[in-house]
C-alpha cells in the first residue's frame, strides 16, 4: 500500500502543480488582454477630446474680443473691457451647449489667470510656471485625471495654447471632459474574458469601473499603498490582493501615460480557484483516509510482531546493561513465543553463571584487598610501610605544591630502645614497638598518615596542619606512651619518646629533603635530652619575627 500511496500522491501534488500553473497563465493572458484593450481605448479616447479641444480652440481664437482682451495689458484697458469678457463667457456658455462631454471651458491668459469660463467657479487646473514654453514646443498640454468634487465624476483637462496673428502664445483654452463618456469603453462586453477593468488616479484612487458591483468613481475607495506600489513596479505581473470590497482578487496592472492612469484587471480569486480548490481538498482527504488506513494497518502489525521483537529488544539491552532480573510472558505460540520461550532459558543460564562467578570474585577480592594490605603495611604494628609512606609524602607535596596549605611531618623515635630489647628481650621490643604504634593510631585524625619507618622510628604526616597544631599532637602521643603494659613480661613498662616536627616548605622539592629536615629536627631532641619534642619554626614566621 505505501508502494503505490507514495508515488500517487506525488503524481497528484505535481498534477495539482502544474494544473495551478495554467490556470495562473491562462488568467494572466485574459488580464493582460483586457487591460491592453482599456489602455488602448483610453488613449483613442484621450486623442479624440484633443482633436475636440483644438477645434473648439481653433473656433473661439477667432473671436476679436477674446485676441484684443488677451492683447491688453494695462489695468485700464481690463476695466474697460468687461463688457468683452461678458459677451466671452455668453459666448463660450453657448458652444457648450452643443458638446455632450464636455463640462467646462475656460479662457486663460499667459500668467494663468481666468479670463472667462462658461461656469461661475472652474475647476481648478494649475498650469507650469513655465507652460507658455512648453506649450510651444509640445502643444497641447494634458494635465492628469482627477476626480471632481462638485461634478461627483473623474474629469480630464487639455489645455490648447491661443495665438495671435503673429503666432505669439497670448493664453489658452482649458478643456475639461468628463472621464464618465469612456467607462462604458473600458470593457467590451461581448468578447472581453470574464473580469473587471479599474482606473485609478496617480494617488490610487479609483476614478472609473467597468463593474457595476464595485464602488467605482468615489474617491473614498483606494487600494492600500503597499499593493498599489507593487502593482505599478510590476506591470503585467500577476498578483493577489485585496479588491476594492476588500475580497481577495487576482490582478495585474498597466500604466498609462496619457492619460496618466493606472489601470487594473482584476477578477475574483474563489471564481477561477473555487473548483481547483475543491479538487485539492478532495484528494487531501482521500490521500489522508490512504494514510490513516495503513497506519492502521501498521498499529495492528506492530502489536502483532513489533511490540514482542520490542520487548525483546528492550531486554536484551537490559542484559547488556547487566540486568539479569529479566523475565518475558509468554503468551503466543508462533515462531514469536518460542523464540520468548529460548529467551527465558537463556536468562536462567546466564543468572546461575552470575551467581558462580561473583562467588569467585568474591573470594578473589578478599585475597586482592588482604595482598594490598600486606603490600602496604607493616606486619607488626599494621601501620604503613616504609614504601608506602613514600607515595604518601609524594602526594601531600604535590598537594602543597597546587594549593600551598601546609602539613607537618613527625618523626618518632622510641628513647634508649636498643637498650630495652638488649634487656628484656626481643619478644618485650616488639611488644613495646606495636603498643606505641597503637597509641600514636589513637592518637592522630582519620585524615592523617602513620607509618613505620624504621626499627624503632614512626613517621607520621598530619594534613593542613601547622606546627603548632602538629606540636600539640606530639605532646598527646609522648604522653600517652609513658606506661606501656608488656603482656609477656606481665608488668608495665615506662617508654619515653623522642620527636622531631617540621612544617612543609616551598624548598622541600623531593622526598629526602624533607625527610632529612626532619631527621634534623629528631637529632635535635635526642640532642637536647630526649623525651621532648623539638619543632622547626617555618622560615616564612622567621621571616615575620624579623620583620617585626
Amino acid at each position: 500500500m505505501l508502494a503505490t500511496l507514495i508515488p500517487s500522491a506525488g503524481l497528484g501534488i505535481l498534477s495539482f502543480q502544474q494544473n495551478e500553473t495554467m490556470i495562473n497563465e491562462n488568467v494572466t493572458r485574459e488580464l493582460r488582454a483586457m487591460s491592453n484593450y482599456a489602455g488602448r481605448e483610453a488613449d483613442l479616447w484621450v486623442k479624440e477630446q484633443i482633436l475636440v479641444a483644438r477645434d473648439l480652440s481653433t473656433s473661439i481664437s477667432t473671436s476679436k474680443i477674446l485676441i484684443e482682451g488677451l492683447s491688453i495689458e494695462s489695468q485700464t484697458q481690463k476695466t474697460e473691457l468687461a463688457a468683452q469678457q461678458r459677451a466671452l463667457e455668453f459666448y463660450l456658455k453657448s458652444v457648450y451647449r452643443r458638446l455632450e462631454n464636455v463640462l467646462e471651458l475656460t479662457v486663460v491668459d499667459v500668467e494663468g489667470e481666468i479670463i472667462a469660463s462658461n461656469v461661475a467657479s472652474p475647476f481648478s487646473v494649475k498650469l507650469s510656471q513655465s507652460w507658455p514654453e512648453d506649450a510651444s514646443i509640445q502643444g497641447d498640454i494634458l494635465n492628469s485625471p482627477q476626480w471632481s468634487k462638485d461634478y461627483a465624476t473623474a474629469v480630464f483637462s487639455v489645455s490648447v495654447p491661443i495665438l495671435s496673428i503673429d503666432d505669439y502664445i497670448l493664453g489658452a483654452l482649458i478643456v475639461t471632459f468628463d472621464m464618465r463618456d469612456i467607462q462604458s469603453s473600458l470593457k467590451d462586453k461581448a468578447k472581453s474574458p470574464p473580469g473587471e477593468v479599474l482606473l485609478l488616479d496617480q494617488a490610487g484612487n479609483i476614478m472609473l469601473t467597468s463593474a457595476i458591483g464595485i464602488p467605482g468613481a468615489n474617491k473614498s475607495v483606494s487600494f492600500d499603498t503597499d499593493t498599489m506600489k507593487r502593482l505599478q513596479d510590476n506591470p503585467g505581473k500577476y498578483e493577489i490582493f485585496l479588491g476594492p470590497l476588500q475580497e481577495k482578487v487576482v490582478g495585474l496592472a498597466y500604466v498609462s501615460e496619457k492619460p496618466s492612469v493606472t489601470i487594473i484587471a482584476l477578477r475574483n480569486y474563489e471564481s477561477i480557484y473555487s473548483t481547483w480548490e475543491q479538487q485539492r481538498d478532495l484528494f487531501a482527504g482521500l490521500v489522508g483516509i490512504m494514510i490513516f488506513i495503513v497506519a492502521a494497518i501498521a498499529f495492528r502489525m506492530s502489536h502483532a510482531i513489533v511490540a514482542p521483537l520490542q520487548k525483546l529488544i528492550s531486554a536484551t539491552e537490559r542484559i547488556v546493561k547487566g540486568d539479569l532480573n529479566v523475565e518475558l510472558n509468554n503468551s503466543q505460540d508462533d515462531e514469536i513465543g518460542q523464540l520468548t520461550q529460548r529467551f527465558n532459558q537463556m536468562t536462567d543460564k546466564l543468572r546461575q553463571n552470575q551467581l558462580e562467578i561473583n562467588a569467585a570474585s568474591a573470594a578473589m577480592q578478599k585475597k586482592n584487598q588482604l595482598l594490598e594490605t600486606l603490600s602496604v603495611t607493616d606486619s607488626l604494628t599494621g601501620l604503613y610501610n616504609r614504601n608506602k609512606l613514600n607515595v604518601i609524602l609524594s602526594d601531600q607535596l604535590a598537594r602543597y605544591g597546587r594549593n600551598k596549605r601546609p602539613f607537618a611531618v613527625l618523626m618518632i623515635d622510641v628513647d634508649y630502645f636498643k637498650s630495652l630489647n638488649d634487656n628484656l628481650g626481643h619478644v618485650a621490643g616488639d611488644e613495646v614497638i606495636a603498643a606505641v604504634a597503637k597509641k600514636i593510631s589513637q592518637s592522630i585524625r582519620n585524615v592523617d598518615f602513620a607509618a613505620r619507618y624504621g626499627g624503632d622510628e614512626f613517621i607520621v604526616i598530619l594534613t593542613e596542619t601547622s606546627v603548632n597544631e602538629a606540636e600539640k599532637t606530639a605532646e598527646r602521643i609522648r604522653m600517652q606512651v609513658a606506661d606501656v603494659h608488656c603482656s609477656s613480661l606481665n608488668k608495665m613498662l615506662s617508654v619515653t619518646l623522642s620527636i622531631g616536627i617540621i612544617q612543609s616548605e616551598p624548598e622541600d622539592i623531593s622526598l629526602t629533603m624533607l625527610l632529612s629536615r626532619v631527621d634534623s629536627a629528631l637529632y635535635q631532641a635526642k640532642h637536647a635530652g630526649r623525651n621532648q619534642v623539638y619543632c622547626v619554626t617555618p622560615k616564612s614566621r622567621v621571616k615575620q619575627q624579623q620583620h617585626s
